[in-house]
């Protein structure tokens, strides 16, 4: 099954890239709009915790993410999310 996965992705990715190549052709640039986005950890965790919030947003600091930073129950920021 894998092999046929790996397969099926290097399929898509031919295409991919033979459409880019005829767009640019035709002089149309797709690859400027596909930027790949990098994550870091702390950013995927963030979202697995279902806290919807970039890093440097004060919303963030939320659980264990809070408990880094020096904050915790009691002992935080005193903000809240309306």
């Amino acid at each position: 099954m894998p092999e046929l996965v790996q397969t099926f992705k290097s399929k898509q990715k031919a295409e991919s890239e033979n459409r880019k190549f005829l767009a640019g052709i035709q002089g149309i640039d797709l690859g400027k709009d596909e930027e790949e986005e990098v994550r870091s950890f702390e950013d995927i965790k963030r979202k697995a915790m279902g806290i919807n919030a970039s890093a440097d947003d004060i919303v963030s600091l939320q659980g264990s993410f809070a408990s880094e930073s020096g904050f915790g129950i009691g002992a935080g920021l005193g903000y809240f999310k309306e």
